[in-house]
């Protein structure tokens, strides 16, 4: 690949998670049903690459439905006035184990610098469309507190993991 190609997410193939520890014991995770990303990457010039996730707060799914409404509210994401949790890269590049992002959350309204760890798990063609595709995982690690969900804090860890795992699809000629 010669010069950067944009890649729209598979939403087939795709998942946005976090997990929290609930009283030093267990890891509690769950995941946002609704979300897109984009994804710009250059194999060339990484540091031409961008990434950013749109996810809709509402759509949590912790496999509890009290816990999923208890979250959307006020105490904790505040889906109603902050439906939306944003995340847009500043820099991009390469690691050992692969790829440092480095960006800005946004999260109930509160937007703080977020590193995601990331790697580049594969790449294919798609069989059924003769498209590229890749696949990335990344995690980062936020303070619940620090976007205003310091509810239970003997209760729950301050430190969420999140994770993104993306299966994109090319949406222009890599070799352009």
């Amino acid at each position: 690949m010669t010069t950067s190609t944009t890649w729209a997410i598979d939403p087939a193939h795709a998942h946005i998670g976090f997990s929290v520890r609930h009283l030093g014991l267990t890891s509690t995770p769950g995941v946002f049903k609704r979300f897109s990303a984009e994804l710009k990457f250059d194999d060339q010039r990484i540091d031409a690459s961008s990434v950013l996730f749109d996810i809709d707060i509402a759509s949590i799914d912790t496999a509890l439905e009290l816990r999923d409404q208890h979250l959307r509210g006020a105490d904790w994401f505040d889906a109603q006035t902050h439906p939306r949790a944003v995340f847009v890269s500043r820099t991009v590049r390469p690691s050992e184990a692969g790829f440092v992002i480095e960006g800005d959350l946004t999260l109930r309204g509160i937007t703080l610098p977020t590193t995601f760890n990331a790697a580049l798990t594969g790449r294919a063609v798609n069989p059924w469309t003769n498209a590229p595709v890749v696949g990335f995982e990344a995690a980062a690690t936020i303070s619940r507190a620090s976007y205003g969900m310091g509810a239970f804090p003997g209760a729950l860890s301050d430190e969420v993991r999140l994770t993104v795992a993306l299966e994109l699809t090319a949406q222009n000629d890599a070799s352009q």
